[in-house]
């Protein structure tokens, strides 16, 4: 029974001595914190919390003038894992975290960030929210040199593990500028070390700063699937220098919507949709779709370069022009091969151009090329073009260009019909033989220009092209037609 009584005795004094002592702690800890940061001359802060059992730390009214300009009004950090002692001495993760050292906190919020860099920009963002904030340790030995600050962030990036990335009311305007972009909120979720498991972005503009309406806006933007590995593993090299590949960015889907702006309203151009999706079908296999939808072109009556080309336009006998995109591509490592299955261009009651090719014998160094974004490794590749397809399915175009062009020269349009079909018929590319199956070429193209309908024209080389030959196709040879194995047919 004594025991007992003992031990609560015990309890109850350890709680009286946390009511106590926890607050004189913590109230001694945020006092050496404020004191910590500040000792640099640079920096202020208005108040300081520390919250010891919760690990968390909070500032308010924050100004540092160590790099350019920053204020922050309140910095809110919980679930840090940063030693007691390190607190109680006044080293937090602001004042005693350097460049390389891990950290990790449970939340980081800050509101009303306002960053004047030396050169005059400014970056502002209402809240920004950082959740299941992890940096894992690593090399910040870059040293000196231009690339400096690309290749740390990118280290950075590499070691960054977030289950969720928040900005609010975000603005930034360039040094000397009065261009300003601005972001209603951009959320970023289950980012690991390079792969980010989706992204969403609400109405992004650029304008004027005061402007009425944006130069150019855009809705929303969304994504899934994000791998940035390839492209931050070459920006963290302090080699990289802009104008080097970076590698290949992997995205399993993104859909952007709602163009507008003045700069398109100038110019009479709308766009409704970008889309993409890439879907893994089999171990090696993938499939890429990508379409754009809603894109039309109505040129208003003032400006020069839109009047004329309203003029080209009503000479066509077209009040607006609208156009879709649609392209379909597979990659079949297992075989070798990358096919773009459809790639067409479609407009409404105009006609379409659809364009279609294989690549066989794609080896290591093709599959390098796409994938580190080299295109000079093509040529030490044995990869060729197995078969390409171009197809010209003409409703009206074919019609309209001819009567805009009768119309500026005052003949009959059966005229200029005859006399395009003509001049393809003679045709004769320099250095190139004309051969029997070159002129039959030239001839099925005239009859399309006479009759209209679908012009398909095939090249089917035997053995397939290299393309580590396409330099071939600047200066060609007089055997262009062989190689190529290049045939025409017209459909009505």
């Amino acid at each position: 029974m004594r025991k007992v009584l003992y031990a609560g005795l015990l309890l109850a004094l350890l709680a009286v001595a946390a009511v106590v002592v926890v607050p004189l702690a913590e109230r001694h800890a945020a006092d050496r914190v404020k004191a910590e940061i500040e000792a640099d001359g640079k920096t202020r802060v208005g108040s300081v919390e520390v919250g010891l059992l919760s690990r968390s730390l909070v500032l308010t009214d924050l100004r540092s003038r160590r790099v350019g300009d920053i204020s922050i009004g309140r910095w809110r950090a919980s679930g840090l894992a940063w030693p007691f002692d390190e607190l109680l001495r006044g080293r937090t993760p602001l004042s005693g975290w350097r460049l390389g050292d891990p950290l990790t906190a449970g939340s980081i919020e800050i509101d009303a960030l306002v960053v004047v860099s030396e050169d005059g920009s400014t970056w502002s963002v209402d809240l920004l929210r950082l959740e299941g904030f992890e940096l894992a340790a690593y090399d910040d030995d870059v040293g000196p040199g231009p690339n400096r600050v690309v290749a740390l962030g990118a280290r950075v990036l590499q070691a960054l593990t977030l289950s969720r990335f928040e900005e609010q009311g975000v603005a930034f305007t360039g040094p000397g500028s009065h261009n300003t972009v601005r972001i209603e909120s951009f959320v970023l979720h289950d980012v690991s070390r390079g792969d980010v498991g989706s992204l969403a972005l609400t109405r992004f503009e650029i304008g004027e700063r005061g402007a009425k309406e944006p130069g150019f806006a855009l809705a929303s933007i969304d994504a899934k699937g994000i791998g940035l590995r390839r492209i931050l593993s070459s920006l963290s090299s302090p080699d990289w220098e802009p104008g080097v590949p970076t590698g290949r960015l992997d995205l399993e889907a993104f859909d952007a919507s709602g163009f507008d702006g003045a700069l398109l309203k100038q110019y009479g151009l709308s766009l409704d949709r970008i889309g993409y999706e890439m879907v893994r079908e089999a171990p090696g296999i993938t499939r890429a779709r990508s379409r754009i939808t809603g894109f039309s072109m109505a040129p208003p009556l003032h400006g020069a370069e839109t009047l004329q080309l309203r003029m080209i336009m009503e000479a066509m006998g077209l009040e607006e022009l609208r156009l879709e995109l649609e392209c379909s591509a597979i990659e079949d490592r297992n075989k070798g091969e990358l096919s773009v299955d459809r790639c067409a261009l479609i407009g409404r009651d105009l006609g379409e151009v659809d364009l279609s090719l294989k690549v066989v014998d794609a080896d290591e160094a093709f599959w390098r090329a796409v994938d580190e974004g080299d295109m000079a490794l093509v040529y030490r590749s044995q990869a060729a073009l197995g078969t390409a397809r171009l197809t010209l399915a003409d409703r009206s175009l074919l019609d309209r260009a001819l009567r805009a062009a009768a119309s500026t020269t005052g003949q009959p349009v059966a005229a200029m019909r005859a006399e395009a079909a003509r001049e393809v018929r003679r045709f004769q590319p320099a250095g190139v033989l004309i051969t029997e199956d070159m002129t039959r070429l030239l001839d099925t193209v005239a009859r399309f220009i006479e009759l209209g309908g679908t012009l398909v024209v095939e090249a089917r080389p035997d053995p397939p092209f290299g393309l580590d030959r396409v330099s071939y196709l600047a200066t060609p040879g007089p055997d262009l037609i062989d190689v190529l194995g290049v045939s025409a047919k017209l459909t009505r």
